[in-house]
């Protein structure tokens, strides 16, 4: 197997076949739209370290669902079971690294087994499995990716050990990011309400910006900043989750008046969009339903 595997989508290079030691793979996935469901699954062995850097997602381990956005980390530990629920793998960019935990006495990413396990134990005990990333994460991991697609001589692999090593570090440092302070989180959901009470009108950056009282680029910067995604972003997931409870719960109401009722320009827009969001066209969205499936919450 070639150790870089890379589609328009995708990009994944598997370490384990290029003679770097415990660091099995690290991934990147750059999605438009919705993609299956990621089934229950585990890694035996292995700790993996997800990075949200756009978009959402939604992970379950152990019966409890983490709501990722862009910004936040994730990590599973070796052989636990987890999934992505009932959610798919959603629009955005999400990393994901993979690496084998040494044995009691192995030396790790070349340092001896009295600091290999400094390092592991600092990975393994982690205060939570999701909190927010710092700046460096995602260069980081980018940087790791780079490295990888390089012939992986003596001095590369030293430069994957310290990269991998840089980013360790730096995932249990972000344990420590002060979380959404009061003010903040009570803005953001004002802002929130204002968006779910006026889906059926005119929600663009000017509308929300001035219900604010801030100039667009601060509020777009600050949206982005606080929620992961862009507000348009929001505006547009948020009129989906109204038009699949409305398409369930309105079978005598048809795709078009919702379409409009919703503040979309056209049924076809709003197609495209519902199929971005869900992976499936409204009117497939409806019958789904009509054959027997539980509706949205």
């Amino acid at each position: 197997m070639d150790a870089l595997q890379k589609n328009n989508e995708r990009t994944i290079i598997n370490f384990a076949d290029t003679g770097i030691d415990h660091v099995h793979l690290i991934g990147r996935y750059s999605y438009l739209g919705v993609r299956p469901q990621l089934e229950t699954h585990i890694h035996p062995g292995m700790i993996e370290i997800c990075y949200c850097d756009k978009g959402q997602q939604v992970y379950e381990v152990a019966g409890q669902e983490y709501h990722l956005k862009g910004g936040d980390v994730f990590v599973t530990f070796p052989n636990e079971p987890h999934s992505t629920a009932d959610y798919p793998e959603d629009k955005g960019i999400l990393y994901w690294l993979q690496l084998h935990v040494p044995k009691k006495g192995e030396n790790f990413l070349g340092y001896n087994s009295a600091y290999a396990k400094t390092l592991i134990d600092a990975i393994t005990q982690l205060p939570s499995r999701h909190f927010r990333g710092t700046a460096g994460i995602k260069k980081l991991l980018d940087d790791i990716l780079q490295a990888g697609k390089q012939p992986m001589g003596e001095f590369n692999k030293l430069i994957v050990y310290n990269l991998v090593t840089n980013l360790l570090i730096t995932v249990v440092k972000s344990t420590a990011t002060p979380v959404q302070n009061k003010a903040n989180a009570t803005r953001i959901l004002n802002v929130k309400q204002f968006i779910n009470e006026n889906l059926v009108n005119d929600l663009s950056i000017s509308v929300l910006a001035a219900q604010q009282y801030l100039s667009e680029s601060h509020f777009k910067s600050w949206f982005k900043r606080e929620m992961g995604i862009s507000p348009m972003d929001y505006v547009l997931r948020e009129r989906v989750e109204r038009a699949k409870r409305l398409l369930v719960g309105h079978n005598n109401t048809s795709i078009t008046s919702i379409a409009l009722g919703l503040n979309f320009s056209s049924s076809q827009y709003f197609a495209t969009v519902f199929k971005k969001y869900t992976g499936l066209t409204p009117a497939g969205y409806r019958n789904m339903f009509k054959e027997g499936a539980t509706g949205p919450a």
